[in-house]
């Protein structure tokens, strides 16, 4: 979420969504139609007769299993963590992603908003990003979604899409009516 591109406040969401596509990725060009492959969503691959749910997505925490076609980023860090991988450092790569990614929009957005508005600080924007990691997992930008669909396809969505909604709203200031 940017809650200001003049200076430039993010904030990053600690959870988030991992998702794999069901079959092996090949680039051969015979398998260039091969929906399965190529993509990660959710509405294409669980169509899949491989797709596997977790226990997150039948109801439970979603902590099941390795072979779940759809993570949290806490399970990501658990496999990283017993492959002897640095999640903190891949992390800390795909942050610098899109950090990088809002800088490169910053002046184009900072013109506009002067434009339109006396004050800095009257908007917020929340951004999804999707980041694709490579066989060395390198971080790489597929694309950046303005108001991302919040809908819950699943209950891990929910949960991880739940606490996202409240924290953005605590962040810029809108608590729940109390009526005492």
């Amino acid at each position: 979420m940017v809650t200001c591109f003049d200076p430039l406040k993010v904030y990053i969401f600690k959870e988030g969504l991992v998702r794999f596509a069901t079959q092996k990725y090949t680039n051969n060009v015979k398998s260039v139609d091969k929906q399965y492959i190529h993509l990660t969503n959710y509405s294409v691959n669980k169509k899949n007769e491989e797709y596997i749910k977790s226990t997150g997505e039948n109801g439970g925490n979603g902590d099941d299993s390795e072979l779940a076609s759809k993570w949290n980023l806490a399970q990501l860090k658990r496999y990283f963590d017993k492959n002897d991988i640095d999640f903190k450092s891949v992390m800390s790569r795909i942050q610098d992603v899109m950090i990088k990614t809002l800088i490169s929009v910053e002046p184009h957005i900072v013109n506009t908003t002067s434009r339109c508005t006396k004050h800095k600080n009257v908007c917020f924007e929340l951004f999804g990003f999707d980041i694709l990691l490579d066989n060395k997992l390198k971080p790489w930008l597929l694309e950046v979604n303005i108001s991302p669909s919040l809908s819950s396809s699943s209950p891990l969505d929910k949960k991880i899409k739940t606490v996202l909604i409240c924290d953005t709203l605590n962040l810029v200031g809108v608590f729940p009516y109390d009526r005492k």
